[in-house]
């Protein structure tokens, strides 16, 4: 006997209304997909990221950094909720009252043991797919942050540090972060 998911559209799986409460979900590839909500540590990173992001794109006026939860609705059969979402000024237009209704300029995902095999498989996947620019990955227990840029039909790591060290963003007009910054408490 062969095991059948049901696979859902976007438009379909906004009109549920039997989730769990406490929990976040996603629709990848057609596939609803159930994650625990964020822990403390998790929350403390994405806070202090937001606001070093925050700052810099609205005194260079880049555009709009959003974090979550907000549904970003990629296609058809993918709505993702990233940990941040940045969008140029020329490309506001996609942010909506939905959601974010197309492809980000850079997303943020940290990662926890609940989702650290969708964000560096399923999702990198997807968010090649769709061209999105650049894609942050966090890792806070190591204290690792990754950089991967789209290019050539691909990501390329292009900066990685860990614990400490200088990183440096290609669509944030090459922005420079200290990740100590972002992991100190």
């Amino acid at each position: 006997m062969q095991l059948v998911l049901e696979k859902y559209q976007v438009a379909d799986f906004l009109q549920k209304n039997d989730f769990e409460e406490g929990f976040i979900y996603e629709l990848l590839n057609g596939t609803i997909v159930k994650r625990s909500a964020p822990n403390p540590l998790h929350q403390i990173i994405s806070g202090k990221l937001f606001e070093l992001l925050s700052q810099y794109i609205k005194k260079e006026k880049l555009g709009m950094v959003i974090y979550a939860p907000v549904d970003v609705i990629l296609d058809d059969e993918n709505l993702v909720i990233p940990d941040l979402v940045f969008v140029r000024e020329s490309r506001k237009h996609i942010i909506t009252e939905k959601g974010i209704e197309g492809t980000p300029d850079l997303v943020v995902e940290i990662l926890s043991p609940s989702t650290a095999r969708y964000d560096r498989g399923e999702k990198m996947k997807l968010y090649r797919k769709h061209q999105i620019s650049e894609y942050w990955i966090i890792e806070p227990k190591m204290q690792v942050l990754e950089i991967y840029v789209y290019q050539n039909d691909d990501y390329d790591l292009v900066e990685y540090a860990m614990e400490k060290g200088l990183v440096k963003s290609k669509i944030l007009q090459n922005l420079q972060l200290n990740v100590e910054d972002i992991f100190k408490m």
